[in-house]
């Protein structure tokens, strides 16, 4: 009886802890996944992972995963991680509206909406200002294609149903 008492109580609190868990990641999503920018340039099937303000990227080559980029409050690319505006120095070499790369990856409108157009469920973007981007994005339930076309940078992720 002792021991029916002492237990109790443990596996009440383990239930209660564990049950009400905040899972981070919804299931992985397989997707065609393109990062081309002046510093990375990946083109192979990965995985997204999306939460409500975060998103891990996977791309794999040969079966192993050649890249891992975390978007939530900081940039993270193969576990080193560093503020957005640091991501965007290093990685993409133009400085972007913070939160603009977690957005494209989630695929949410960027730039505070500007220029946001969307029919049917697919939404369109066009950013364009002189000497600093030229942006053309899309993005739908499963497709998001970003372009900046003056800084030669160009992420495309296909979910594969």
């Amino acid at each position: 009886m002792l021991k029916k008492l002492f237990f109790l109580p443990l596996f009440l609190s383990l239930l209660g802890f564990g049950g009400c868990a905040v899972k981070r990641y919804e299931k992985p999503h397989p997707a065609l996944i393109v990062l081309k920018t002046p510093k990375l340039k990946y083109a192979d099937q990965g995985f997204v992972y999306r939460g409500r303000d975060r998103v891990k990227v996977q791309v794999y080559a040969s079966g192993k995963a050649v890249l891992t980029l975390t978007a939530g409050r900081n940039l993270c690319i193969d576990g080193k991680c560093m503020e957005e505006r640091r991501f965007d120095e290093a990685f993409l070499g133009v400085v972007y509206p913070e939160g603009t790369m977690r957005s494209i990856f989630l695929g949410r409108p960027i730039f505070g909406k500007k220029g946001l157009q969307c029919s049917r469920g697919r939404c369109e973007q066009r950013i364009d200002e002189p000497g600093r981007y030229d942006i053309i994005y899309a993005f739908d339930s499963g497709h998001v294609r970003f372009k900046d076309r003056k800084n030669h940078i160009l992420i495309k992720m296909t979910e594969i149903r």
